[in-house]
């Protein structure tokens, strides 16, 4: 069975999912653009709203969801200390190896990270506990999330910088042909 859904069918759940406010999603945009995201890796578009954040305007992954891609892709993580003050984890993975990841709070002070008031102060091992997950799948297999950050490594950026993404350029010496132009669906061939 396919994940598909239609671009028309999208935007309605985006509008319940905004409207309803659970998942903190400001605008319909946001929440498509992720769906798109979950279309692509194969999944259905409103599973989004389980495994990502949108966070200073930028989609996040859930430390959850990065340690439970991990695990179903054949991970495993042993945790050898979680404390206020200081994380450890043993991740393997077949095809990656195995590495110990560690996090403490100086390391964030040190990273200038850390702040009162925020999550780190409020929640230290959550806090610890998702950088170690982040850095360690990111080192080991990278392919459970595919260049995405961690919630927690985005809220901790510096106020998000405008980025410029290139020039659409139109090529004329292409042939196009539109596929699937029914049911919503819209992709294209291009051919030489």
């Amino acid at each position: 069975m396919s994940n598909l859904v239609t671009v028309t069918d999208m935007a309605v759940m985006a509008d319940s999912i905004v409207k309803s406010g659970f998942y903190g999603f400001k605008s319909k945009e946001q929440v498509m653009a992720v769906m798109l995201v979950a279309q692509a890796e194969n999944k259905h578009p409103a599973s989004v709203v389980q495994e990502y954040d949108i966070i200073q305007g930028r989609p996040a992954l859930k430390s959850q969801a990065i340690l439970a891609r991990f695990q179903l892709s054949g991970g495993s993580v042993q945790w050898d200390e979680v404390s206020p003050k200081k994380v450890v984890g043993t991740f393997k993975h077949p095809q990656g190896g195995s590495l110990t990841v560690e996090w403490t709070i100086e390391m964030a002070r040190q990273a200038g990270i850390y702040r009162e008031g925020s999550g780190w102060s409020k929640y230290p091992e959550d806090m610890l506990r998702a950088r170690v997950i982040s850095r360690a799948v990111r080192s080991i297999y990278p392919a459970c999330i595919l260049g995405h950050y961690a919630v927690e490594e985005v809220q901790d950026f510096d106020s998000p910088a405008p980025k410029h993404m290139g020039l659409v350029e139109e090529v004329k010496d292409r042939k196009s042909t539109r596929l699937n132009s029914s049911h919503g669906y819209i992709s294209y061939a291009v051919f030489c």
